[in-house]
């Protein structure tokens, strides 16, 4: 999905500015560096509003809009340890296998880099919707095609050295594109948060790269005492036979 088809679709316009909230808040403060984003069917994130010395680069496995890579999500084009923070939206719902990717987003963190994974929560109106969307005769192109749940995703970075720090959902209306529906659904905004705080349409995902300090183990030689024949002790005076 390009940024006009976005704006043209009410329902993928109201979703990208709910998802766009949750992963500015989720930024680092001060950023600095390079911030990867692989957006998938979806707009790259604007870096705009972002403070700090941070510059965004797009990849995509084709070429397309505001890329500057292009690679195979399996084997991204970056060095390792070059990104201070990478941006996954909507990307492991693209694919079969989630881990050759965040595999390969572990290794291009910096040290106690940020992760930064968007996606439907399956576990909602929005994964109800996209079931009848995938099934329905007409699907949206920017609906998913495996629906990543949260504990999905932490499984999956268990295997790596990453941690979980933060969770967030949004958007808690109902998923229809009519412009009066979304307006009139307003105050499931305000409620959901309260009563189903987990329950949003749209997730997203914070975890920090660890670093293990490694130090250099001493052998300690543990030094054993060296007995020896004492000279014997002649008394004044007296001559040895």
């Amino acid at each position: 999905m390009t940024a006009d088809a976005s704006l043209h679709d009410p329902l993928a316009a109201t979703l990208a500015q709910a998802e766009r909230k949750l992963l500015l808040g989720l930024l680092p403060s001060g950023l600095q560096g390079l911030v990867l984003q692989v957006p998938g069917p979806w707009p790259a994130l604007p870096m705009d509003d972002v403070g700090g010395r941070a510059w965004s680069v797009v990849m995509a496995p084709a070429p397309g809009s505001g890329t500057a890579l292009c690679g195979d999500l399996k084997a991204w084009p970056v060095a390792s340890a070059s990104a201070a923070v990478v941006i996954l939206r909507h990307v492991l719902e693209q694919v079969d296998d989630p881990a050759p990717v965040l595999a390969e987003a572990e290794r291009v963190l910096m040290p106690f880099g940020r992760l930064l994974v968007a996606g439907f929560n399956p576990w909602s109106l929005c994964g109800l919707r996209g079931l009848a969307e995938r099934f329905g005769p007409h699907p949206r192109d920017w609906w998913p095609e495996h629906l990543r749940s949260v504990n999905e995703l932490r499984h999956a970075l268990s295997c790596l050295p990453m941690q979980v720090e933060d969770v967030t959902t949004a958007f808690f209306r109902l998923p229809l594109e009519r412009r009066w529906a979304l307006h009139h659904s307003q105050l499931m905004e305000r409620i959901g948060p309260r009563l189903l705080p987990r329950a949003g349409g749209v997730y997203c995902l914070a975890a920090s790269k660890r670093q293990f300090a490694v130090r250099p183990l001493r052998v300690q030689w543990q030094r054993k005492p060296v007995y020896a024949r004492r000279p014997l002790r002649v008394p004044a005076g007296r001559m040895a036979a």
